[in-house]
């Protein structure tokens, strides 16, 4: 086993509970913890036998950009989710972080984690 962690993906989403946050997409960075069996590609060296860390990247954008919700910790559950069933997993971890509202709350991150 081995795992896979794509930290700090940009995306743009509609998510809070503010009408402000609603108008238009806010930037949340997103990072991704795949756990899965490196035997295969291990052994033979080619991406066919591994996950593509492009094609993960750009299926974060785009479920990013479709979402429209309130939650973060929904938006990080769901994504999980759709990730697990998308890519040949075993497990995977998501983190989200809010970094529009931390200064406003006198935070230095809003982040949410789920693993599933």
């Amino acid at each position: 086993m081995g795992s896979i962690h794509l930290e700090g993906i940009e995306v743009m989403a509609r998510i809070g509970l503010l009408e402000e946050e609603l108008l238009a997409p806010q930037d949340l960075l997103v990072t991704v913890d795949l756990e899965y069996d490196f035997e295969k590609v291990c052994k033979s060296d080619e991406l066919s036998d591994g996950i593509d860390y492009r094609e993960v990247i750009a299926f974060v954008k785009k479920f990013a950009t479709a979402y429209d919700g309130k939650m973060l910790e929904r938006f990080a559950q769901v994504l999980a989710e759709s990730l697990k069933g998308d890519f040949p997993v075993c497990k995977v971890g998501v983190n989200v972080e809010k970094p529009r509202y931390t200064g406003k709350l006198g935070l230095s991150k809003i982040r949410v984690k789920v693993e599933i």
